[in-house]
């Protein structure tokens, strides 16, 4: 606010027997008093305000009251911002200090610190910070965190000018406050100069290109637990929505056009990795500010943390950081990031009716929007769920040697696989720019490519970093799964003389038992469904592209489309262009005019190429010559830099071309999958169909608790398919009321308890057991009045029998019935414990973990249960090992994905 008054003077006094203001020292060094005054000198975060001293004092009663006093009475500053001493601590005595110093005390401001601090985490009731007024200063504690005090002082900012008018009796400067604070109200906010006059923009980015790790640590500054009043997490809630004139929605489409896939794509990589908070897609926002303006404000009143996606670039019709900075007066945390893809990835926080709002700008060309909501919004999210690990980074071999690296650290699509114990990374093609969708199919990580500032190139074997998207790729096949130590019974009713035929037993494996499952008793179903909702579907056929992408030649930078004549007499003097047209992300590629030698059109990213136009100028290598007389437009441009013909330009299907295969059968489908298809417009695709499951408890009530156990089960399986539980059925004649009006052809019937009663309905009926691993299961096929249904049997109360059934048996089948590659995940594991802590059984549950570069058994517990071991036949080898500091190599099945790893069935 622009008011005719002197600037206001700050104090800021840290109190702290540690800290002092030498840098000498990271330890001592009082971050939270340089970062105040970071905040008011060089962000402006209180208005016209200025740091004007600035102390360090010890914990001492005596001495805070003595610096305090000095700087008030002697009217050397207008707001005394005290940061520490505020806690529970006998040494922490700036509250008391200030208490005995302040004529009239605020408890508003007080109150307005504690209220948003709570909002935040609930160890705020434990600060007694206090403010008020001495002499002519308005005094404030602050907490003694770096972080905490920054929070505080963006809650009272806003209100210290006026407050300092008043107690300084300043009433004309207070009017004009109050005029300010109306006219901001009902007007709509000014726009900038750069927007409406674009020969005045910036040709560079006026910010600074920071390293991951320094994102990084923003973001974690940032991550605030916060909870509910019954002290379980609160969840934020999101919304996305994706910017630009040139996009349309997929029923809205045509064969020119550019579909929105981010929006949606975005919201589904949260739904993949279990986001409980709610997520709103806003859809498609217009390059306009008023625009945009309506839609961040609608967004900041439904939501906690905005996404959005395009428009954070440099091009004249990117208003997304102008928007945030100039309209909602917000903080820019960083708004470029030295990667690939993603460098304008920004990072942006404000307060909006008093409530802390925060701003994820993504770029828009999809894979840049894929790669940073896994880098930088996902970890977020998950640092405010509470969880431990953020980032599921592994470490992997590299399968191949990778030259020609890009100056920015790159993050490349890849293939992670798990062989043999060892993990395996290779990258499936090199054609990897932002535009193409299709740079992520068959990639389940990212592979960390150092810059070629520091190595030339990657040698092959050597161990890299890789970020996972997605499930790992399991192709071992672990011995537990070929032991012969399953007895099979196999009963069969004899078709003319109606009696139940039981063959000699024989004993055989898990892999065997599965393959007579899949192969006699199902038959796959398929259905037509839309796009948007085939996430975590299966594809039953191969699906090829319609349509080319791009549809036109279309810019890959910001900057100028020429028609580039190479003469061999290139001279930067000589090399002036009239600016001729504007071509921008929606323009109608039928509406241009041909660029003549000597011409240029302004072009931004995703623009169509006008014709005669055969190379793009990036703007960081150009400069405006003239301009128009009110500085709107540019007239005549220099180019700075020799161009390349055809440099910075996408042709006609250079990332999807007519009749290119997109996705082949069995494709798992998830967001990049759907986003691919969406690019090209598919609406609907044909999936393996999900089985509903009727689980019926027969019999008893041992059989009804068996029921419960298994279909909480399934639920935390996440199979798609509906799961319904039914009540105790005491009769056969109950059960021919549920084949008559429940069942349909496509279901799967699970009976637990006693089902010998069933023999004269039964087509087939094998079962399978094995005391010493806690095995009792069954399945066949049930005929009953010309309706045939597939049927799987459990006849158990003991839990470990039942999950050790679920994950080796009928999770396997259904995960088959859907069209799964791999149907059952085995890894080895290693363990370090001695023979003291392992159980005596041969099939143990126990937590599976990934810790310094091994997947490791930690622990065999009920707290978390994520795999099934297979436990040695004796214990010798394991003390042995476990004497000579080596791990024991166990195979494990995976039956539950943790915070590090997934692995892929």
């Amino acid at each position: 606010m622009d008011f005719e008054k002197t600037t206001i003077k700050v104090g800021i006094l840290t109190i702290s027997d540690t800290r002092t203001s030498s840098k000498s020292s990271i330890d001592s060094f009082d971050s939270s008093g340089h970062n105040l005054i970071k905040l008011i000198n060089d962000l402006n975060v209180i208005e016209s305000a200025k740091v004007v001293q600035y102390d360090c004092v010890i914990d001492d009663f005596d001495q805070i009251q003595a610096k305090m006093s000095e700087w008030c009475s002697e009217r050397k500053v207008d707001v005394l911002l005290s940061t520490g001493g505020t806690g529970f601590s006998s040494r922490d005595v700036t509250p008391e200090a200030t208490l005995g110093l302040v004529q009239k005390l605020t408890p508003g401001i007080s109150q307005a610190i504690m209220n948003e601090s709570l909002k935040l985490t609930p160890m705020a009731m434990l600060s007694r910070a206090v403010s008020g007024i001495y002499e002519k200063t308005l005094i404030i504690n602050l907490p003694g965190s770096t972080k905490a005090s920054k929070e505080c002082l963006y809650v009272v900012a806003s209100a210290i000018p006026h407050a300092v008018s008043l107690i300084k009796d300043e009433k004309e400067i207070s009017n004009q406050f109050h005029k300010q604070i109306d006219f901001t109200a009902n007007n709509k906010s000014k726009i900038p100069e750069s927007v409406t006059k674009i020969a005045c923009r910036h040709r560079e980015s006026q910010f600074p290109k920071i390293s991951m790790k320094s994102a990084l640590n923003i973001l974690k500054e940032h991550a605030i637990l916060q909870y509910t009043e019954n002290n379980k997490i609160k969840y934020p809630t999101v919304s996305i929505f994706s910017t630009g004139d040139e996009l349309q929605s997929i029923e809205d489409s045509c064969n020119s056009c550019i579909r929105d896939t981010n929006s949606v794509m975005i919201k589904q990589i949260l739904e993949q990795d279990h986001y409980k908070g709610q997520v709103f897609n806003f859809g498609i926002v217009r390059d306009n500010w008023d625009d945009v303006c309506k839609h961040f404000e609608e967004a900041f009143n439904n939501a906690d943390i905005i996404v959005t996606s395009g428009g954070v670039s440099m091009g004249e019709k990117d208003l997304i950081k102008h928007v945030l900075k100039e309209h909602f007066k917000s903080q820019i945390h960083f708004g470029r990031v030295n990667m690939k893809p993603g460098m304008p990835t920004t990072f942006v926080t404000l307060f909006f009716k008093e409530k802390k709002k925060y701003v994820f700008c993504l770029p828009g060309n999809p894979v840049s929007a894929g790669v940073c909501t896994h880098l930088f919004l996902l970890p977020y999210l998950r640092s405010v769920s509470g969880k431990q690990t953020i980032v599921h980074s592994l470490k992997a071999k590299l399968t191949h040697s990778i030259n020609g690296l890009d100056i920015r650290p790159e993050y490349r699509r890849a293939l992670l696989k798990y062989e043999n114990g060892e993990l395996y990374v290779s990258c499936l093609t090199d054609y990897q720019q932002s535009s193409r969708l299709m740079s992520f199919v068959g990639s389940n990580c990212l592979l960390h490519l150092p810059s070629s500032s520091k190595e030339a190139n990657i040698k092959s074997s050597t161990i890299m970093d890789v970020t996972l998207i997605k499930s790992i790729e399991n192709t071992y096949i672990a011995p537990i799964l070929k032991e012969m130590n399953l007895c099979i019974e196999i009963f069969k009713k004899q078709t003319i003389s109606n009696n139940i035929k039981k063959e000699q037993p024989h004993f055989s494996c898990i892999n065997d038992v599965l393959h007579l499952m899949t192969e006699n008793i199902f038959v796959s179903k398929t259905e037509n469904i839309p796009t948007d909702l085939a996430m975590g579907y299966v594809l039953y056929s191969p699906v090829n592209s319609s349509e080319n992408l791009p549809p036109f030649p279309a810019s890959i930078k910001d900057g100028y489309a020429i028609k580039y004549i190479n003469k061999g007499d290139w001279s930067q003097k000589s090399n002036i262009f009239n600016v001729v047209q504007v071509s921008v992300a929606g323009t109608d590629p039928a509406c241009q005019k041909e660029i003549q030698e000597g011409e240029c059109a302004r072009i931004s990213t995703g623009a169509p190429l006008p014709p005669g136009a055969n190379c793009v100028v990036q703007v960081e290598d150009t400069s405006i010559v003239s301009k128009s007389s009110d500085e709107k437009v540019e007239l005549t441009i220099a180019i700075l830099k020799e161009p390349k013909l055809f440099e910075n330009i996408r042709s006609i299907g250079s990332d999807i071309s007519v009749g290119q295969r997109l996705l082949d059968q069995k494709t798992v489908l998830g967001p990049f999958e759907i986003a691919l298809l969406r690019s090209v417009g598919c609406e609907n695709v044909e999936v393996y169909k999900c089985p509903s499951i009727h689980i019926i408890p027969y019999n008893n009530n041992s059989a009804y608790a068996i029921s419960h156990k298994l279909k909480n089960m399934l639920d935390l399986a996440d199979f798609k398919g509906n799961i319904f539980s039914h009540s105790l059925c005491k009769n056969l004649t109950k059960f021919s009321e549920f084949f008559e009006s429940v069942f349909d052809y496509d279901d799967v019937i699970i009976i637990c308890g006693n089902i010998y009663e069933f023999c004269n309905v039964f087509e087939s009926h094998t079962h399978i057991s094995n005391n010493t691993r806690k095995i009792s299961f069954g399945f066949g096929k049930i005929y009953h009045n010309e309706k045939k249904e597939v049927f799987l049997h459990i006849n158990t109360c003991d839990s470990d029998s039942i999950y050790n059934c679920v994950h080796l048996f009928i999770l396997p089948f259904l995960r088959f019935t859907t069209g799964r590659k791999n149907i059952i995940s085995s890894i080895k594991t290693k363990c370090n414990m001695t023979s003291y802590y392992l159980p005596s059984d041969k099939f143990e549950k126990a937590e599976l973990v990934y810790e310094n570069g091994d997947f490791n058994v930690t622990c065999f517990t009920m707290n978390r249960l994520s795999c099934i071991v297979n436990m040695p036949s004796s214990v010798d080898e394991i003390n042995v090992k476990s004497k000579e500091e080596e791990k024991t190599e166990l195979d494990a099945i995976v039956t539950e994905n943790s915070d590090s790893y997934f692995i892929y069935y």
